[in-house]
């Protein structure tokens, strides 16, 4: 500082750099070049994404991630390129404090498990601020160290007695591999945490590295909202890239996705595929229908769950390239009823739709749509728009290309969205397409009394799809209770005994030794559509039981006819027979009660109870009840 004493301008003498420090500085600098593309599950593309490619260092339980390079999109087919330039060669003191460092869950989640078999250690909680505070091992200490970013000290006395910089929380990176070598001493040697490069374990001097070590991390808005599709993990790590990587990644379910279609038939025709989704559950996989002509008719996975189907159902499938098929609407009728009972669907039971497209022509992020398909009256039915009429009068025609026009990507061969709650009573039913003209406005021709479409490939069975339909009435749930006012199914516990001795809900029993357990219960459902159920045991902090597999435990059916179970296979072995399973009062015995109940405490039997249907083609029927009292032993 005396230089500039009195001066405005200070003159520095030259600085000579050698060539050997710039023969070192091109190794140290160098230009690296990630090239990927980002897939669905399926391996279809997924275009405008943002991709992050993130290099990553983690050390103990703490991580840091810098991003290298740019933020990039992909394009219609997936493909995104990442350049980026890497210097390596720092100082350790300038490469810290470049740095910012967070607790990383899953390195808690393995290092922890390993402190807590030194029970002496004490170490501090984790804290998101990186110290060295590991005397509780009791490593040996460390000898003086240079302060940060200045020269090795010249001296002759012995090590100091104390820990120094070990218990320190000002972070000296140059102390680490030093640490290092003292904390393997007092921590046991597990080879999983040195394969997955957590240190001590693994060595660890990251500004030396030439070459960076790195996790992507992908987002895409194809619904108005920001979702991460891609989030990689420290274990996830591809260490040391070469300068010219190629990855692929494998976005979640949130990911928008362009799949492949298959072209559209031709003609006036349709192929009715399924429900539930494309594919979905596939008409193949429901009896009754052309692909699986066996029963039984409508249910699901025929001839082994035997799955029928509750309130909302989706139907799937294509319409052929033809002026018949610009509208069209859903026909049903009784399975068993002769041709003459055809009818519309009734209004109430329908329900419009979206659809979704890329459009590669419009500006990132504004890329996605989503149309409405509504139902639009034609007299007093209620007919869908078809895709291809839609495609047909919104210009431009660049349907189905990726790179320059439009894709669609969601609910591409969605037919109808029915709801047969409260439309259909409980039964199998047959349904089919009927096709309708449209107007040169574009609106559905009320003179055209519609065809039924044929169906595709000249097989008629092709447009027409059976389902078995069986919903459930509930009443209003009870306030303070578990048990779902509803028969389909219903559940409960009729009473529990330990010996001769009727324990009531509530109530206490002392057990005595070589006493046996009964409990009688019922499961049931008139439909005949019993799927499962299960018999647990709660007590305690967080202790649980399944009393069906207690050794000696044996079920019967109360009165004739009952198949215990305790589940649809079992059901049918016993004398069931296919699809129905109505269950009925059965009754647990368990000999030597003392397995159940291992000590003095209040106890908690739940019975759960499961139908076997498809509801709102995802979720399930249940049933619910339990019943607790006090066991001393």
């Amino acid at each position: 500082p005396s230089q500039w004493a009195g001066k405005d301008k200070l003159a520095l003498a030259p600085i000579i750099v050698t060539p050997i420090w710039w023969g070192l500085w091109l190794r140290w600098c160098r230009t690296f070049v990630i090239q990927g593309r980002v897939v669905c599950a399926d391996g279809s593309p997924v275009p405008g994404a943002e991709v992050h490619a993130l290099d990553v260092d983690f050390f103990w339980w703490w991580s840091s991630m810098s991003q290298v390079g740019p933020t990039v999109i992909t394009d219609a087919t997936g493909h995104f390129t990442i350049k980026f330039r890497w210097c390596c060669g720092w100082w350790p003191w300038w490469w810290w404090r470049l740095r910012r460092w967070s607790l990383n869950q899953q390195l808690l989640d393995k290092i922890r498990p390993i402190m807590k078999l030194n029970t002496d250690s004490r170490i501090p909680e984790p804290s998101p601020v990186v110290s060295f505070n590991f005397a509780s091992l009791n490593p040996q200490p460390l000898p003086p160290q240079p302060a940060l970013g200045g020269t090795l000290p010249v001296t002759t006395s012995p090590v100091s007695p104390t820990l120094g910089p070990i218990t320190s929380n000002v972070v000296d990176p140059t102390t680490i591999p030093a640490l290092r070598d003292r904390l393997l001493r007092a921590l046991p040697q597990v080879p999983e945490l040195e394969r997955l490069r957590i240190w001590p374990w693994f060595p660890w001097t990251p500004w030396l590295d030439c070459s960076p070590d790195i996790i992507f991390r992908v987002t895409q808005n194809c619904g108005g909202q920001n979702k991460v599709i891609v989030n990689e993990n420290i274990f996830q790590t591809r260490f040391d890239i070469p300068t010219n990587l190629s990855v692929t990644l494998t976005a979640n379910g949130e990911a928008c996705c362009l799949p492949p279609h298959n072209p559209d038939p031709v003609g006036d025709c349709a192929l009715i595929t399924g429900v539930c989704g494309d594919p979905g559950i596939i008409a193949g996989n429901i009896g009754g229908n052309s692909a699986h002509p066996a029963g039984p008719d409508g249910y699901a996975n025929p001839g082994s769950r035997d799955n029928p189907f509750s309130e909302a159902v989706t139907l799937w499938g294509q319409l052929g390239i033809s002026p018949q098929s610009d509208y069209y609407e859903i026909e049903y009728k009784p399975h068993t009823a002769p041709p003459t009972a055809w009818a519309s669907v009734p209004p109430a039971a329908l329900a419009g739709f979206s659809r979704g497209y890329f459009d590669s022509t419009q500006p990132w992020p504004n890329q996605w749509f989503y149309p409405g398909f509504s139902l639009k009256p034609l007299g007093t039915k209620l007919v869908y728009e078809s895709r291809h009429h839609y495609e047909a009068t919104h210009p431009p025609a660049n349907w189905g290309n990726v790179f320059s026009g439009r894709s669609w990507f969601m609910n591409v061969n969605e037919l109808a969205s029915l709801q047969t709650f409260g439309n259909f009573p409980d039964g199998t039913y047959d349904f089919r397409v009927r096709g309708y003209k449209s107007l040169a406005n574009g609106d559905p021709d009320p003179n055209d009394p519609g065809v039924v479409l044929n169906g595709c490939g000249n097989h008629q069975e092709n447009n027409l799809l059976v389902l078995r339909i069986d919903n459930r009435i509930v009443g209003p749930q009870q306030p303070g209770t578990v048990h779902i006012d509803t028969t389909e199914p219903d559940c409960g516990i009729s009473l529990v005994k330990l010996g001769n001795n009727l324990v009531q809900p509530c109530g206490a029993e002392h057990l005595q030794p070589n006493t046996p357990l009964q409990v009688d219960f019922f499961c049931s459902d008139p439909d005949g559509h019993l799927d499962h159920y299960e018999l647990r045991i709660m007590w305690g902090l967080g202790n649980v039981r399944n009393l069906l597999t207690v050794p000696g435990a044996t079920l019967t059916g109360i009165g004739a006819g009952v198949q215990p179970g305790p589940d649809d296979p079992n059901a049918l072995a016993q004398g069931a027979v296919r699809p129905t399973w109505k269950g009925g009062n059965m009754r647990l015995t368990i000999p030597n009660a003392a397995l159940v109940f291992p000590v003095t405490c209040c106890y908690l039997i739940e019975l759960t109870v499961w139908k076997r249907n498809i509801v709102n083609c995802g979720s399930v029927y249940y049933n619910q009840m339990h019943y607790s009292f006090t066991v001393t032993v």
